[in-house]
C-alpha cells in the first residue's frame, strides 16, 4: 500500500507493532529532534509502518477522519524520523522528524495516480442505467486544471452487492505544476448490467469505501 507516496506493508496494518516494540537503533528515533510534538498519543499508539537503521515511519489512525474535497478522506496521520536530515549541533540526536501529514491507505496502482472519488450529483446514480456518473480529483500538483482524457478506470469488479472501483489518473508529465486545488473531472463508468442497489465502492483505498455525492 501506499501512504502519500511511501510504501507501507498491508500486514503492517493487518498486525500492527506499536513503537515501543521498535527495535535498536531504529529505536533511538523515538528520541529524535521534534519528535516530542508527536508523543502525547505516546508509543502504544502508534504503529511501525516502516523500520530501518536509518528510517521509521510511524502511522496511528485518527478519531475523527480529516475530510478534504473531492473525495479525499484520509484516516490516518504519519511522521517519518530518518538521519538524512540537516546535520544535528554536538550533542543531539542524528534523527529527526523529515515528514508528516495525513493519509488513507491506497492500493499502488503502477503508474497512475489515486484520485478522489465522488458521485456526480447532476446525474445521480439510476438503479436502472448501466452507466455510472463520477467525479474524479487529481490528487497531484497540476496547477488548478482538469485531468480531462487522463482518467482511468484501473479496475472493476461487479458483484451482486456491489460495484467496486479503481480510479486513477495519468501524469500529465508536466515538468513544472502550481499545487491549487485541481477541479473534478466527469467520468463515465460502463457497467456489465444496470446498477439496482448495488453499493458503489472506491477499492482504490484499504479498505474499499462507499463512492458518495461531494
Amino acid at each position: 500500500m501506499l501512504c502519500q507516496g511511501n510504501e507501507v506493508p498491508v500486514d503492517a496494518l493487518e498486525h500492527p507493532r506499536p513503537a515501543s516494540e521498535l527495535a535498536l537503533p531504529a529505536a533511538s528515533a523515538l528520541d529524535g529532534r521534534d519528535v516530542a510534538a508527536f508523543e502525547p498519543l505516546g508509543p502504544l499508539e502508534w504503529l511501525i509502518a516502516q523500520e530501518t537503521d536509518e528510517r521509521v515511519m510511524l502511522m496511528h489512525e485518527l478519531a475523527v477522519p480529516d475530510v478534504g474535497a473531492g473525495g479525499d478522506i484520509r484516516e490516518y496521520m504519519y511522521v517519518i524520523i530518518s538521519t538524512d536530515s540537516m546535520p544535528a549541533r554536538p550533542g543531539e540526536s542524528p534523527w529527526a522528524v523529515v515528514e508528516a501529514s495525513t493519509c488513507s491507505p491506497t492500493r499502488d496502482i503502477g503508474e497512475l495516480g489515486v484520485a478522489g472519488v465522488t458521485l456526480d450529483p447532476s446525474s445521480p446514480p439510476d438503479p436502472g442505467s448501466d452507466r455510472l456518473a463520477l467525479l474524479v480529483t487529481e490528487g497531484e500538483c497540476n496547477s488548478g486544471e482538469p485531468a480531462t482524457g487522463r482518467v482511468e478506470l484501473a479496475e472493476i469488479t461487479e458483484t451482486e452487492t456491489t460495484v467496486e472501483l479503481v480510479m486513477g489518473v495519468r501524469s500529465s508529465g508536466a515538468r513544472t505544476a502550481g499545487c491549487p486545488s485541481n477541479p473534478a473531472t466527469p467520468f463515465t463508468v460502463q457497467l456489465e448490467r444496470p446498477l439496482g442497489d448495488r453499493v458503489v465502492l472506491n477499492a482504490a483505498v484499504v479498505p474499499a469505501r462507499p463512492v458518495s455525492p461531494p
